[in-house]
């Protein structure tokens, strides 16, 4: 009965903080959650919450069929482009508004005036557990929602408990303060929809492994950054390791990465080391101070509809690290990135070493400042073998497909199928290919690579470029297969602007 009792005080404690809190704001709104002074929609006549984030604005909510938008900005709209530009979506604009009907839930990036709003329309959610089920258990029991505190200990304790119970750790909507947060083995948690969980204010909340200097560019400015990933970070906000962990839902992880890369911290969004059978569905993942989502020394992982939203501000905001794993699903999501939305390496972080197999990037829209689809810089294992890119949106990018090989390992079985790259970015290299080896800590050979079904819609100002490094070291065997480049099938290299030297062998055109 006790218990009873604290659990109802508990959640109407919750509640009066939530409605004190909103008090004056919209739907959705929070403290940390700061609603669009641009623009504001309607889907299906249904108003939705449009949030200001960093140097863009974006809306997440749930619908089913086609979705009828109207969209009003504060200013009059000049152009507007609704991508991915494949489904042909055409935008009747009035003034201040504008009309277009998306076909189906999914991730669109509309370019209004040259500033971004994403719309993400999640699927219909399945596998919702319930608070009336004994064996859900709701985490304001360890943990009221009070967005003035850190509860870095409770929560942890929440999550430490449910996982040797074999119980779910229920988040429903509200904001959590946290310094870093373990995920051990058998965790279930569920996030719902407004669910927040936001990176404490302090970089002492994140701290690194066993004490290990970072990049730090703020203490510790002189000869001491690099963005090597074997150094230059070993903290992180949600640190996930060991087996059979599933963590889904609508709800958000916010590293304040913003605030914390400011005070020298290049901590990580999401890190799994040497973990098995892990499972991240439907989340938004927002905000980190360095890579978003570190897949290191891991097997048999899936993200799955989750969306990945970076501050385009902050330098090493990568979205998708596979790093010295086996068994990687990336499937159904978004990623505005900073840095590369994926960037498949073997970094030998924290000593953590071994090749790379079996990596499948499918089915997503992304946006970046820098290379999409890559595989490099960092490349210390001896193979990084079998990667498939298919069935992709690259929006913008400087480089929509990029091979690094710099440290000494043999690429193998490399696949980009069904791609699509709207338009390059304005960055160091804007080239739509670029695939080198370099002799950094080892020489590298590169070898059986797939092209195919790919369109890059906007001629690049630079040439795409291939370049091996010695006879000894060579990119061997690449297949063009039904390649389009700004209108024109490509069938020969005087069709395609690539520029290749001597050590690179074989290229077919079909």
């Amino acid at each position: 009965m006790k218990k009873i009792v604290r659990l109802l005080l508990v959640m109407l404690l919750g509640v009066m903080l939530v409605q004190c809190a909103n008090q004056g704001r919209v739907a959705g709104e929070t403290p940390f959650n700061r609603r669009s002074e641009l623009f504001s929609l309607t889907a299906n006549g249904i108003p939705k919450f449009v949030e200001h984030f960093k140097t863009y604005h974006y809306t997440n909510f749930e619908m089913e069929g086609t979705i009828d938008i109207v969209l009003t900005s504060a200013e009059r709209i000049e152009e507007i482009t609704v991508s991915p530009i494949r489904h042909g979506i055409e935008a009747v604009v009035d003034g201040n508004t504008a009309r277009f009907t998306l076909p189906s839930e999914g991730w669109y990036l509309i370019d209004i005036n040259g500033t971004h709003l994403a719309i993400l329309v999640d699927a219909k959610e399945t596998n919702v557990p319930s608070l009336s089920d004994p064996n859900v258990i709701d985490v304001r029991t360890f943990a009221p929602h009070d967005y003035h505190l850190v509860q870095t200990e409770a929560l942890q304790r929440a999550i430490n408990e449910t996982a040797r119970a074999g119980q779910i750790l229920f988040f429903p909507p509200g904001v959590h303060r946290t310094g870093m947060l373990t995920i051990p083995s058998n965790s279930q948690i569920y996030m719902a929809r407004g669910a927040l969980v936001k990176g404490s204010d302090n970089r002492e909340d994140f701290p690194s492994d066993d004490g290990r200097l970072e990049a730090d560019h703020i203490n510790r400015p002189r000869g001491t950054f690099n963005c090597n990933g074997e150094w230059m970070t070993f903290s992180r906000l949600i640190l996930i390791e060991g087996d059979n962990i599933h963590i889904w839902g609508r709800g958000t992880f916010d590293g304040n990465g913003t605030l914390i890369r400011a005070q020298g911290r290049p901590a990580n969004l999401i890190r799994m080391r040497n973990a098995s059978n892990v499972v991240i569905d439907g989340l938004i993942l927002r905000d980190p101070a360095a890579w978003n989502s570190h897949i290191l020394y891991s097997d048999n992982v899936v993200m799955r509809g989750v969306k990945l939203l970076n501050d385009f501000t902050v330098p090493n905001t990568d979205g998708f690290n596979p790093d010295a794993s086996t068994n990687v699903l990336i499937e159904n999501v978004f990623a505005y990135c900073n840095d590369d939305n994926v960037a498949i390496k073997t970094t030998n972080n924290a000593g953590l070493l071994r090749d790379v197999e079996n990596i499948i990037v499918r089915n997503a829209v992304f946006f970046t400042r820098k290379s999409s689809l890559k595989v490099g810089t960092e490349t210390k294992g001896e193979v990084m073998r079998n990667i498939l890119f298919e069935d992709i949106d690259v929006i913008g990018s400087d480089r929509v497909m990029a091979l690094y090989a710099n440290d000494g390992a043999l690429f193998e079985d490399i696949r980009w199928i069904n791609i699509r790259a709207e338009r390059y970015v304005h960055d160091s290299q804007r080239r739509a290919i670029q695939f080198r080896i370099s002799n950094r800590f080892g020489q590298s050979n590169i070898r059986n690579l797939l092209i195919q079904d790919v369109v890059i819609h906007d001629e690049f100002p630079n040439r795409s470029d291939m370049r091996g490094l010695n006879e000894n070291h060579t990119i061997d065997g690449v297949v063009f297969d039904n390649v389009i480049v700004a209108g024109r099938r490509v069938m020969s290299l005087e069709d395609f602007p690539l520029d290749i030297n001597n050590y690179v062998r074989n290229i077919e055109f079909r």
